[in-house]
């Protein structure tokens, strides 16, 4: 019995424990963006061109952008330094807010910043201004693929 004991005491001394290191700055906060987290729920706000969406521990927010290209990407597809051609025939760079094309773009800005990532093809640019914001916070609460493109762009 004695014998059995120590081996029973010994499994579980060098049993194997899992942990995680995070580091961060003082007074910052560490969020772990994990695209196979559920997400609670979505919220926009037309007027500011922003929207939201949140976990039990956390708010992503966002901005988004109506273009005229998808760049050949589907729903989470990731463009660094994004450029699209406005109907004048003007090419910038996408910075936020940009309605004029009918597919719908995303980007986070708090608490992080990623790279634009591709949600939908609106149809329309008149479908994609009424929509885009809202659709943004609610395909990062329904759907992995989008939240993997932007929660995984954020180290780039």
């Amino acid at each position: 019995m004695k014998k059995f004991l120590i081996i029973i005491a010994g499994l579980i001394i060098t049993a194997p424990s899992y942990a995680t290191t995070m580091c961060t700055i003082n007074d910052s906060v560490g969020v772990v963006l994990d695209p196979s987290i559920t997400i609670k729920g979505s919220n926009r706000n037309d007027t500011m061109g922003t929207w939201w969406a949140w976990s039990d521990s956390w708010t992503v927010y966002g901005i988004s952008a109506c273009l005229n290209s998808n760049n050949g990407k589907s729903m989470g597809g990731t463009v660094a330094h994004l450029h699209d051609t406005d109907n004048d025939g003007n090419d910038h760079l996408v910075t936020g807010g940009e309605k004029y094309g009918r597919y719908c773009w995303c980007r986070l800005t708090h608490p992080v910043s990623s790279v634009w990532a591709f949600a939908y093809d609106r149809g329309s640019a008149s479908n994609c201004v009424s929509r885009c914001t809202s659709g943004c916070g609610e395909a990062v609460h329904g759907y992995v693929a989008l939240r993997e493109g932007l929660f995984g762009s954020v180290a780039n």
